[in-house]
């Protein structure tokens, strides 16, 4: 064998080695990963670029891997484990979630409100981020979340609390007595939370909350849902509504999910 030939086969030889390398790094980087979302609910994209000493690139392309793989979802700066369809999260875990994303959505909201108007904020932290920033209107707010009522009465605004058995992980009024309620009521404007949406729908975990939301949405004027990117392009139990015919506010994004969804509905970004 030749000089040249000897160094073109070595060149050849480490060239492998070295994609064969990389390939395995590849696997244990995904398989670390796999094994963190076992053991929490969420990861970050700034820790895993971290703790496995790679580029944010590459963490990236393996998220994005291990989501197609069926392994977890993306959100914004991370990932999270899959949860079953019925599964839920409390207003305490919820809470801390996009903090600052629930705040630019609310004070969008809270400017589309005017003096004379009747609304409904249903319950959770989107909502809740909105409740927070009402303040100086004269308005009535009609609500079957325990929580905004408290807060809402504190600042002297004219509120309307729904009755209903109490869902103990989001303090909101469910079951047939809220519903049969809210069909006594229109609204000029309705300020809703949600689960997860689709390109097709909004739905929950729940099978009641879903019928009190059904009946929110049917006596609204307007309809307005407050979503960060977390809920978007995944499903849970029971479908709410389709999205034809509602709002999303919700923060600038260039996912195609948000693309798409500008071709059927009202988009307001932030």
């Amino acid at each position: 064998m030749t000089n040249n030939a000897c160094l073109i086969y070595l060149i050849r030889y480490n060239e492998s080695v070295r994609l064969r390398g990389d390939y395995l790094l590849k696997k244990e980087r995904k398989r670390i990963i796999i094994e963190k979302l076992k053991n929490q609910t969420f990861v970050t994209l700034e820790s895993l670029v971290h703790e496995l000493e790679s580029s944010e690139s590459t963490i990236r392309r393996d998220l994005d891997e291990l989501e197609h793989e069926g392994e977890c979802r993306r959100v914004h700066g991370g990932a999270e484990r899959l949860r079953p369809l019925q599964a839920e999260l409390t207003n305490r875990q919820k809470s801390v979630k996009n903090i600052q994303e629930k705040r630019i959505i609310a004070e969008k909201a809270v400017s589309l409100i005017e003096n004379g108007d009747v609304i409904f904020i249903d319950p959770g932290t989107s909502t809740q981020a909105l409740v927070e920033l009402i303040d100086n209107k004269t308005i009535t707010v009609v609500t079957n979340s325990i929580h905004h009522a408290e807060t809402l009465l504190s600042k002297g605004i004219r509120t309307c609390m729904i009755g209903g058995f109490v869902k103990q992980s989001t303090d909101a009024a469910i079951g047939n007595t809220a519903v049969e309620q809210i069909k006594l009521y229109n609204f000029d404007k309705v300020f809703m939370g949600v689960n997860a949406m689709t390109l097709d729908y909004l739905t929950t975990p729940d099978i009641e909350e879903a019928a009190v939301k059904q009946a929110i949405i049917q006596h609204g004027e307007k309809v307005y849902i407050l979503a960060d990117e977390s809920k978007f392009g995944w499903r849970t139990f029971a479908n709410v509504s389709k999205v034809e015919d509602l709002t999303l506010i919700t923060t600038k994004s260039v996912s195609p999910f948000v693309q798409s969804l500008k071709e059927r509905i009202e988009v307001i970004e932030v």
